[in-house]
């Protein structure tokens, strides 16, 4: 009993000291910083793999990359995982099990690749100077899902970006589709050059660049520019599984946000300078329409014409109502509110 009483107490302390520890974190700037660092690291790994694959010889087969890139490979894919291990998994010990695994896999194999790299002449030779590992760097592509969903998330706290539910669910479609992409392009580009030098196979110019053409004309139902048929097919089969899967429920949520989602209810900028009066109450469209010529009426001085009204009231505009407010005589100086 004093033992478990001892384990209890001391697991308390080190989730209280988590929870803490990671209260602050997601309540700072340093760990919105921490954020946009962890998503600037990924994106440079997915760069450098880019211009890596630029690096061919005069007959357009992938070259053998530099040790300084392969050395600027390793340092950013430990600082990433690093990092990743003390905010995800010591500190923030939620389980995310396919997100660990995608994060091993895509900041693990080219620190693997390098360290291999520096006792083996031929997998310096090889593709990526990666070996076999070359065939697990689309997972950086994948990792980047991820990084995006807490950017998207980050840059919904921040009020100057007005990112609304709207403009938050069509940037993290535009991002799946393209994450998507991506990925399956730099799989189809790592698997092919792999094969084809680890089998010493010919193999005609292939860029990442075709391979993002060739995934893009397969999904739409056209040839690519990978020369085997069965190979497009099999492209155009899965690429339109991954969009099916991934399109759909963004899509979903767009519609029943753009259904549930008001253009009347939000904040209101008033023109400076100005004075400015509410109006709530019983509102119907003949009452507003007296009120205004009354509000507006030359009759109470110059001044009035620099006042603005809010009408403010619980349900949506009815077309009458809106036809009235588009009235160039009260289109900049009326705005209504649902609230």
């Amino acid at each position: 009993m004093p033992e478990q009483a001892t384990f209890v107490t001391l697991d308390n302390i080190v989730n209280g000291w988590r929870q803490r520890v990671l209260f602050f974190i997601d309540t700072s700037a340093w760990g919105k910083l921490w954020d946009v660092a962890d998503l600037l690291l990924n994106i440079a790994l997915c760069v450098v793999y880019i211009i890596n694959t630029t690096v061919i010889d005069e007959k357009g087969s992938p070259a053998r990359i530099s040790t300084a890139s392969r050395l600027l490979e390793f340092v950013l894919a430990g600082t990433a995982l690093s990092q990743y291990i003390v905010r995800y998994v010591a500190i923030n010990a939620n389980q995310r099990v396919f997100e660990h695994a995608v994060a091993l896999v895509a900041f693990g194999a080219p620190m693997v690749a390098y360290i291999v790299g520096a006792h083996s002449a031929a997998v310096r030779a090889s593709y990526m100077g990666a070996g076999v590992a070359a065939v697990f760097y689309p997972a950086r592509f994948l990792r980047l899902h991820y990084a995006m969903q807490r950017a998207v998330a980050l840059g919904a706290s921040i009020p100057r970006l007005r990112l609304t539910l709207i403009r938050q669910e069509v940037i993290s479609l535009c991002s799946d589709i393209v994450v998507v992409i991506l990925a399956f392009a730099c799989f189809v580009h790592s698997g092919i050059n792999w094969y084809s030098q680890s089998h010493g196979l010919p193999h005609r110019k292939f860029t990442f660049l075709d391979a993002i053409y060739s995934i893009v004309m397969s999904g739409a139902g056209q040839d690519g520019t990978t020369p085997p048929s069965t190979f497009n097919q099999v492209i155009s089969m899965v690429v339109l599984a991954l969009i099916a899967l991934a399109v759909p429920s963004r899509v979903s949520r767009l519609v029943d946000l753009a259904i549930n989602t008001s253009a009347y209810s939000k904040t209101v900028a008033l023109p400076a300078a100005t004075r400015h009066a509410l109006l709530c109450g019983n509102i119907e469209v003949e009452s507003v329409r007296q009120f205004l010529q009354e509000f507006f009426n030359s009759d109470h001085g110059a001044n009035i014409f620099k006042a603005t009204l809010v009408i403010l009231h619980h349900e949506e505009p009815t077309m009458e109502m809106k036809s009235l407010l588009r009235s160039p005589a009260y289109a900049n100086r009326v705005f209504y509110v649902k609230g």
